[in-house]
């Protein structure tokens, strides 16, 4: 017998806090060296929290976790911790950063110390020797993070932005230090010290890096505050006595009470009690929402003025909120394609940047002694000094990072930073009918009846909806609970997405569904009631065999703001299309009520894919609007998937996008945002270029011979620093509300 091969091992996720990363430059080294380690799957590095999110196949003794820690390390950068969240790694990492900003504060306050004697030297009459004596705590103390920099860049043989401001600062350290104590070897012209350059650099440089820092944490706000607001508790029943527990205690089946005024734990459904509950922290909505038993709750939600038992459905770490805020938390650490475009170029900026102050230097070098020497040093720190990475770097992520998080705010999620640049450019817009454009929560309105009694046709339709998902079940159960009317004992139970549902009893089958599908399960439909039954609205039809007892009519109100959301899509030029799996007469009648022109009705869930499929063979750009469990292979082939959180489960997770708010007029406002973080983004890569491409002539020197212009290395520091916290704030708009 041959030996069974080995079972293939399941990927694992790590996160891992880093610390050293401050530009595109570093990005990329990270990037490579994880993705360089065979059984490495996916890596996703997050600048703006500096985390890494690495997903691999785990091989005893060849690639563990260790070994991911070492390439990060090997790279030039600390590894803080590891997680299996990025909230808690994210966590240390922020605590690092706190670290390091007290750090940058206090080298700051050290170099403009010393730094004030050092530039009025000559009015204060001191030696050249007291001005190098002032120069050495600015140069080392001052500039240590960047020397740093420096030290893990000649580790890993790859240069950063810390490695241009170390060399650029040393490199005018080193020449003032040799002026001053060998002025002699040097042309007369050339004896002039340029303490100035080193103090400037260090301190517009240290200054824009603590200025950035502090503006980047507050594009992340979002996320902060759903994480203040989480509750850390829960009260639970345990042994007929109700005890406070840790959320990561919460099992599902407990069983949790919420009195007025505390927030909701866990995701849950109510066993006892009427309140009204606010939701706007993940929904947006002002308005409480009223509870009673059998209504779903979540957690982080605020229950108002009355108590409720709740049974969990969820743990605490796995609750809409959380997972919310992990979700959010994905997504803007990923890359939209135009960021990976703009990684490949920072990624041979550095180089080129070195190879252009050295062949600057050079060329002032060739042009002649005196004054030369002096030129050619400038130009060589100014070059280096002005060089901006840092801005190219942080141009998508900071506009990314602020943009869904403000969409959190709405109470739109936004699972991919892809989706925002697809979200833009949409061309058509289907949307389902019921629990989309409707409430999804219809009612029976009657019934037609051709075989038995109105009872014996609800006690099979119980028979089936029973363990059903569908809106529809919901419905029966409720007027089932009404009349008293049980169900036959079901043996066996079988949903057949967009069709209906099989149950066997004893040896009879019953099947309810749509008439359609009826019909090719072999059901019979009387020549004589076809038409009666083709101009009801929304049936469910109740067979017991071949035979059709009848079908319960049903009635789904329109959701509030479906016609202003279909009204908003088309004022923006978006065709809208209704496609539901339900009959004609329906789909049609909320149609007209909602202004859509176009629908495709009774269509099953593979033909709902097969629309979305023909549009985009026509060269359209479709998004997919949906909330059910039929929806979910349309919404995984749209471009755009966009799910009602208050869905199923399968629909939510196909889905690109999900929308908490009932309000359908968010899909309009995400598609306005998506729109203004593509703007912000294209203003701060254009800024981050133009700045580059005008600023590193100059500080070549390119000016100087016919107009006699030289961008002086403090200023070119100056500059860069600027030139970050620009991107910065440009991103930090997207955080107000009326922008």
């Amino acid at each position: 017998m041959s030996p069974r091969a080995p079972a293939a091992r399941a990927a694992q996720r790590v996160v891992l806090p880093v610390r050293g990363m401050h530009c595109a430059s570093c990005v990329d080294k990270v990037d490579a060296a994880l993705k360089a380690l065979p059984g490495v799957e996916a890596v996703s590095v997050d600048l703006p929290s500096r985390t890494v999110a690495v997903s691999f196949v785990p091989a005893a003794g060849k690639l563990e976790v260790k070994h991911l820690r070492r390439a990060v390390e090997a790279a030039g950068f600390d590894v803080l911790g590891e997680s299996e969240s990025r909230a808690q790694a994210e966590s240390i990492s922020l605590l690092s950063q706190k670290e390091e900003q007290s750090r940058l504060t206090t080298r700051l306050e050290a170099a403009v110390v010393f730094s004030i004697p050092l530039l009025l030297a000559g009015r204060l009459g001191l030696s050249p020797y007291t001005a190098l004596l002032l120069a050495l705590p600015v140069q080392i103390w001052g500039g240590w993070h960047f020397h740093e920099g420096l030290a893990r860049a000649w580790r890993r043989r790859r240069a950063d932005m810390d490695a241009l401001v170390s060399v650029s600062t040393w490199a005018a350290f080193l020449y003032s230090a040799y002026v001053v104590f060998l002025p002699e070897t040097m042309p007369a012209a050339a004896r002039a010290t340029q303490w100035e350059a080193v103090s400037g650099l260090v301190i517009f440089v240290t200054l824009g890096r603590l200025i950035e820092a502090r503006t980047r944490g507050k594009t992340n706000e979002a996320v902060v505050k759903l994480m203040r607001l989480a509750p850390k508790t829960a009260r639970v029943l345990r042994d007929g006595a109700e005890v406070s527990v840790p959320l990561d205690e919460v099992v599902v089946g407990d069983v949790a009470r919420v009195r007025p005024g505390e927030q909701v734990g866990t995701d849950g459904e109510v066993v006892v009690g009427r309140s009204t509950v606010d939701e706007s922290l993940l929904t947006g909505e002002s308005l409480p929402v009223e509870k009673a038993p059998g209504s779903r709750v979540w957690g982080g939600t605020m229950n108002k003025n009355g108590a409720l038992e709740l049974r969990v459905t969820r743990p605490g770490r796995e609750s809409a909120l959380a997972r919310i805020v992990e979700a959010v938390r994905e997504s803007q650490a990923t890359k939209p394609r135009i960021q990976r475009a703009v990684d490949k170029i920072a990624a041979w900026f550095v180089p080129a940047v070195i190879v252009l102050a050295v062949a600057a230097a050079a060329a002032w070098l060739r042009a002649g002694a005196g004054p030369d020497y002096r030129m050619a040093l400038t130009s060589f720190v100014s070059v280096l000094a002005c060089a901006c990475p840092c801005a190219l770097g942080l141009a998508t992520p900071l506009a990314v990072v602020a943009g869904i998080g403000r969409a959190a705010e709405m109470g739109v999620f936004i699972r991919n930073a892809d989706v925002l640049e697809e979200l833009g450019r949409l061309d058509v817009v289907l949307f389902d009918k019921t629990g989309t454009l409707t409430l999804g929560r219809p009612e029976v309105a009657g019934s037609i009846m051709l075989h038995g009694t109105e009872d014996e046709m609800l006690s099979w339709a119980l028979a089936c909806e029973e363990r059903s998902e569908h809106p529809f079940s919901e419905a029966i159960r409720a007027l089932a609970r009404a009349r008293r009317v049980n169900a036959p004992e079901v043996e066996s139970f079988e949903a057949l997405p967009g069709r209906g549902v099989i149950v066997r009893s004893k040896s009879t089958v019953a099947r309810a569904g749509s008439l359609p599908w009826l019909r090719e399960e072999g059901v019979t439909l009387p020549q004589d009631d076809a038409t009666r039954f083709s101009s009801e609205g929304s049936l469910l039809g109740v067979a017991v065999g071949a035979q059709l007892l009848g079908a319960f009519r049903m009635e789904d109100a329109l959701r509030p703001s479906a016609a202003a959301a279909v009204r908003a899509l088309k004022d923006r030029g978006l065709e809208v299309f209704l496609v539901s799996g339900d009959r004609n007469a329906a789909a049609y009648r909320v149609a007209e009520a909602v202004g859509i022109g176009t629908v495709f009705a009774e269509t099953r869930p593979e033909e709902k894919s097969a629309i979305v499929r023909r549009f985009q063979r026509e060269g359209k750009r479709v998004a997919m609007v949906g909330e059910g469990f039929n929806d979910a292979p349309a919404l995984s082939h749209a471009d755009v998937g966009v799910a009602l959180a208050t869905g199923t489960d399968v629909a939510v997770e196909s889905a690109d996008l999900a929308l908490m708010n009932p309000d359908l007029t968010s899909l309009s406002k995400a598609i306005d945002l998506s729109q203004r973080i593509r703007a912000v983004i294209r203003q701060n890569l254009a800024w981050a270029f133009a700045y580059n491409v005008l600023l590193l002539p100059v500080a070549a020197g390119a000016l100087y011979p016919r107009w006699g212009i030289l961008l002086r290395p403090e200023y070119a520091g100056a500059a860069m620093a600027l030139s970050s916290i620009s991107v910065a704030l440009n991103s930090l708009r997207l955080r107000r509300k009326n922008v």
